[in-house]
């Protein structure tokens, strides 16, 4: 997973070691687009495919999971771009809206994150950047990290290779430091510009009542809000499916299913990616690996680790380094 900052946002060229994501949910809404292969996505309790000219747009905490198909057995690989509800909220003058269509099929959108996604990497000041090439859309190699190189054909594409032309043919040609720095600059403005459209236009298309979000069961659903709190309030350790089924005054087998119909996963998943989640701020905050892993009830780093990268394909180590 590689990662650039981008205005208080993050823009990610994702490629899960497994192919696929188990179930997790994120703080940020996730606005996705597949540079190579097709999937198979459960979202809460819908479920759909998402084909290459197509865009997703997930709210905050929603239940995500998916499954993958690429041709030739080739590395499934995406860009996805976490924004934060604040800056949507910021955006749109007031609460941020949900999403009320998960996936668009919108070509013209595609294209343009993929474009930001590359002049991202032209502005950057370290070793992994985002190119334009032509070809077929392949896994090509390597780089020393084990990073992905890739190319896209028929249109954008993206290739990540070490270091960024612009800048680094500026430097080699005797640029200074100052003018190094305007180009970078400019280089950033551009992508906030057009990152900053993609979101006004794809809100238009995919939350058009622009209603604020609403997560959780319906009002009725008194029982199941109560061992949400109850979820909520503890995040330490795995939840005990009897404790929570006579808390609610339920049979296990109907806490299961009333819990699932509301939420789109049962209880134990749903407090696993919620863990995976706190995990993840705990280490934006700085927290070690092995502190982290020990406050949220895992048995060791080892689970944390595997569960972490299963969710959201980068190792607890790198998420923490790159966000620190």
């Amino acid at each position: 997973m590689q990662v650039r900052e981008v205005n208080g946002t993050q823009l990610a060229v994702v490629t899960p070691a497994s192919g696929g994501f188990a179930r997790h949910s994120h703080d940020e809404y996730v606005i996705s687009v597949n540079v190579r292969g097709r999937e198979r996505v459960r979202l809460d309790r819908a479920s759909f495919e998402v084909d290459l000219d197509e865009v997703t747009a997930y709210n905050p905490g929603q239940v995500q999971s998916c499954t993958t198909r690429t041709p030739g057995g080739s590395a499934f690989t995406c860009v996805s771009w976490y924004v934060r509800p604040e800056v949507v909220g910021g955006l749109v003058g007031g609460p941020p809206p949900d999403f009320s269509r998960p996936v668009v099929r919108a070509p013209e959108l595609r294209r343009e994150l993929l474009r930001a996604a590359r002049h991202l990497g032209e502005a950057g000041d370290d070793t992994r950047h985002l190119h334009k090439a032509r070809g077929d859309t392949r896994l090509v190699g390597k780089s020393g990290d084990g990073a992905p190189h890739l190319r896209e054909a028929r249109g954008d594409t993206l290739h990540l290779h070490e270091p960024g032309d612009d800048i680094r043919r500026l430097g080699e040609a005797g640029g200074d430091a100052r003018r190094v720095g305007e180009v970078r600059e400019a280089a950033l403005a551009l992508v906030e510009e057009r990152l900053t459209l993609l979101l006004l236009r794809l809100l238009d298309l995919a939350a058009p009542a622009r209603r604020p979000s609403e997560p959780g069961p319906a009002p009725g659903d008194a029982r199941i809000a109560a061992v949400l709190d109850r979820l909520r309030a503890d995040l330490s350790r795995a939840p005990s499916l009897a404790d929570l089924a006579d808390e609610a005054g339920m049979s296990r087998e109907h806490l299961v299913r009333s819990f699932t119909r509301a939420t789109g996963c049962p209880p134990y998943a749903w407090h696993l990616q919620a863990r995976l989640a706190e995990g993840r701020r705990r280490l934006r905050g700085g927290q070690a690996v092995a502190e982290v892993a020990h406050g949220l009830g895992f048995a060791d780093q080892a689970h944390f680790h595997r569960h972490f990268t299963a969710a959201y394909a980068i190792t607890p180590g790198r998420y923490r380094a790159v966000n620190i």
